[in-house]
């Protein structure tokens, strides 16, 4: 046994005077040296890092990057322009509405740009992706048109495959979506949102589901239709990024119109037979109109334009400022009826190819006939011209339709609005409010110069 422990004192004692006789390098392992900026990176320090704790890549990095995909790296002039277009539209939007502290507790930590776009297995074009709520990665920043910037608001059906890109789809909207993912994975949102379209969703298929038809069913868009958290990030995003024409638009897409078995529509009636009409917001019935924008007139049994009469049972006619009717000649007989910048009924004529008002004598008089086709005469014995009357119209009767994917919308707008006051104090329309005027200033931002 002396011999053991003699051989473990020995052992000890080799291991520490070994350990005293090694001098360790006074140089660390790390690289401690201060990277070399550009004006750029500076820029970046300053708008990003430094205020809101992001670190912003535009130099392609592999391990912030799914390799499986060919994508090239963003262009600096572009990168720099993307820099610009989301502080001012996006990051400084909600620093304007609900402070720096609430931006810098919850954004993203990393915005990854990349060049080139990437395709998903279903062949569907990625507009962006968000991992954990750290990073958020945006595609086809080469193909930004930085002398040519295009934010659509206003037509949510436009196609999107147009250029100039338009900025508010595939980078505003993007950037508002993810960012909803990160606020409603640290706060969640009412149970009662995913009830709504419950048995509706498309999990495997929604790519197949249009924009266009999406609303029918409850939804603002197709890719809204996958699963509930994405419809409601993609909800909140449609809705502060859209006009309220453009939300409208959808609304209305959400209304289906019933038909008969020959596909026409079904006309709503009132308890008495009679049908309902369209108004506008002040009241007035809607002209129907033609493809060429004209009003329609009322025809009877026979095919023949039914015209106005007043209270005396006379023909109302078209008159100019004295109150003088206008006379008819043969060649203005093709009429088109509208309305002029002042709202006043007025009938337009083509002659040689060129619109002209009534006013314009072109042609022969036509004159006033007896049923038997003989002219009438005054009692001076003149023949009585024929007289440009004013017919009665067609108005744009209320469809019969059924509401429930517009009302599944607003029903779901309800708990999203809620959410955001409830859970982040912040008021949707204020916030909607910001991002659709700073959207609208990008078109006369500098996206050349760093400021």
């Amino acid at each position: 046994m002396k011999y053991i422990k003699i051989f473990m004192l020995l052992a000890v004692i080799s291991i520490t005077c070994a350990c005293s006789n090694d001098d360790l390098s006074s140089e660390s392992i790390f690289d401690t040296t201060s990277p070399e900026r550009n004006d750029f990176d500076k820029w970046l320090l300053s708008n990003y890092t430094n205020p809101y704790n992001i670190e912003f890549n535009y130099l392609y990095n592999d391990k912030l990057s799914d390799n499986q995909y060919n994508v090239v790296p963003a262009g600096m002039a572009n990168s720099k322009a993307m820099a610009l277009l989301l502080k001012h539209v996006w990051l400084d939007a909600y620093t304007e509405v609900a402070g720096e502290d609430f931006v810098k507790s919850n954004t993203f930590r990393v915005i990854q740009l990349i060049g080139s776009p990437e395709y998903s297995t279903n062949s569907s074009i990625v507009l962006g992706t968000a991992e954990g709520g750290i990073q958020v990665t945006l595609f086809r920043i080469n193909e930004l048109d930085i002398n040519n910037i295009y934010v659509n608001q206003n037509e949510p059906y436009r196609d999107k495959s147009a250029v100039p890109l338009d900025l508010n789809y595939w980078y505003f909207h993007t950037m508002h979506h993810e960012f909803c993912h990160i606020l409603t994975q640290q706060q969640s949102y009412s149970t009662d949102f995913q009830t709504i379209s419950a048995g509706k969703y498309h999990s495997t298929d929604w790519i197949n589901v249009a924009d266009t038809v999406a609303p029918a069913e409850g939804f603002v868009s197709g890719y809204a239709s996958g699963e509930y958290n994405e419809d409601f990030a993609e909800l909140f995003s449609t809705y502060v990024t859209s006009s309220p024409t453009a939300w409208q638009q959808i609304l209305d897409r959400g209304v289906v119109v019933k038909t008969d078995a020959s596909g026409a529509p079904i006309y709503a009636k009132d308890a008495k037979g009679n049908y309902i009409y369209l108004k506008d917001a002040n009241g007035n019935l809607i002209p129907e109109t033609d493809a060429n924008g004209s009003f329609v007139p009322v025809t009877d049994s026979n095919g023949d334009i039914v015209y106005a009469r007043d209270a005396n049972g006379n023909y109302v006619y078209y008159t100019d400022a004295s109150g003088k009717p206008y006379p008819m000649y043969d060649k203005q007989t093709s009429l088109f009826y509208t309305t002029d910048a002042n709202g006043k009924n007025v009938v337009y004529f083509i002659y040689n190819g060129k619109l002209y008002s009534v006013k314009n004598a072109y042609g022969s008089l036509v004159y006033q006939k007896t049923q038997e086709g003989n002219i009438i005469y005054d009692k001076s014995g003149n023949p009585v011209p024929e007289y440009f009357k004013v017919p009665m119209f067609e108005y744009k009767k209320s469809p019969e339709a059924t509401t429930t994917g517009r009302d599944a919308i607003l029903s779901k707008l309800e708990i999203v609005k809620n959410y955001f006051k409830d859970s982040w104090k912040i008021n949707l329309d204020t916030l909607r409010t910001a991002v659709l005027r700073r959207s609208t200033e990008a078109s006369t931002l500098d996206l050349k110069n760093l400021k």
